[in-house]
């Protein structure tokens, strides 16, 4: 392990809970370890080409995201650095989200068998585009179908709601149409991509936004542990 890579484990690992994207996206090998110091850290995640930063300290921000001349997505670990960021690389929009992990190594037990669980393909973009709450990039979420990473539940042979996996690791896109919930089919889909992920050895985690406490409360009783503090993505 190089110096570098070193340096970066060491800091996110203080707190492993906030910083588990970035752990993640390291361990997993997708990602460009930029700057790595005593109080903070810049990667950039090769496959959301998302830059990722946490710092401990205004003085180390500033150092960390000097050199950026441009990015399309940045993900800031705190929040007393992120009107500059976004700022320095002009993106406006932000959205705050905590991290939600989940801690265990054993697969989360589903009685409910009811609603049989398939792969998604790009067959289905034109339905996942229609129906799900945060839909704003219709290439986007073509590419996740095409990735593999996309399944549904189906009730009576229709499709009830969906679960992906997107482009940095996280666990994502839930969505069960109305006329379905209440049934357990969240959780079920939630179940199913946690186990997915412990069979693939891969640490399940999600981001929640800021408010939705349904989100919030359905990630607890699966045993997610939840971050006192959101991060948050600035982007175009």
């Amino acid at each position: 392990m190089d110096d570098r890579k070193r340096q970066a484990l060491q800091y996110l690992s203080q707190d492993s809970l906030l910083h588990i994207d970035m752990l993640e996206s390291i361990r997993w090998g997708q990602a460009v370890i930029l700057q790595a110091l005593p109080r903070g850290v810049l990667i950039l995640d090769r496959p959301s080409q998302a830059y990722m930063m946490s710092a401990a300290d205004q003085k180390t921000a500033a150092r960390l995201f000097s050199g950026l001349q441009q990015a399309e997505l940045f993900v800031a670990h705190q929040k007393f650095y992120t009107e500059a960021v976004q700022k320095r690389l002009a993106l406006p929009h932000k959205m705050a989200c905590f991290q939600a992990v989940y801690p265990g190594t054993e697969p989360i037990s589903v009685c409910d068998q009811s609603y049989p669980i398939r792969q998604l393909d790009e067959s289905y973009l034109p339905f996942v585009w229609k129906h799900y709450s945060h839909a704003d990039d219709k290439e986007y979420l073509a590419e996740r179908l095409r990735s593999g990473t996309m399944f549904g539940a189906f009730a009576d042979g229709s499709l009830a709601g969906f679960i992906g996996m997107h482009a940095e690791g996280s666990m994502g896109m839930l969505e069960v149409l109305p006329s379905y919930r209440r049934r357990g089919i969240a959780a079920a889909l939630e179940a199913f991509q946690v186990n997915r992920f412990l069979a693939q050895k891969k640490i399940p985690f999600a981001q929640i936004i800021c408010g939705n406490t349904p989100s919030v409360r359905l990630h607890q009783k699966l045993g997610f542990s939840i971050s006192s503090v959101p991060l948050f993505w600035l982007e175009k």
